[in-house]
């Protein structure tokens, strides 16, 4: 079963993604701040991490780098979430290295299409 940690601060949209992929056979890891997001990325090693840009401690930026600079978690697919629709948003996140980038509120189907995309390869 593939494994994706979802990094949330915004409770419902946490468990309206986890909830979708869980019936859809992925095991979905958890969390809600930054702090607990790294942890659970460097202790369980995901498939995919899809995290909200804009988060209170550390944003998505920041979570990126970190996860890129350390060699257990550097190859890990992240996706960006975000409310910012703007291409500007969307070419920095690409650009800083997010994999991925979806627009809130997530098309569930487009984002379960994707997820499958990338973990077929």
């Amino acid at each position: 079963m593939r494994k994706i940690l979802v990094i949330d601060n915004d409770a419902y949209s946490l468990l309206l993604i986890s909830d979708f992929l869980a019936l859809n056979n992925f095991q979905v890891l958890t969390a809600d701040n930054s702090r607990s997001g790294l942890q659970l990325a460097r202790g369980e090693q995901p498939d995919l991490i899809i995290c909200e840009l804009e988060l209170p401690e550390q944003n998505g930026y920041e979570i990126l780098r970190q996860l890129r600079d350390e060699p257990i978690t550097a190859s890990i697919p992240i996706w960006f979430l975000s409310f910012e629709a703007d291409m500007a948003t969307r070419r920095r996140a690409l650009q800083q290295g997010a994999d991925g980038y979806f627009h809130k509120p997530v098309n569930l189907n487009e984002l379960l299409l994707a997820i499958n995309n990338l973990l077929s390869e």
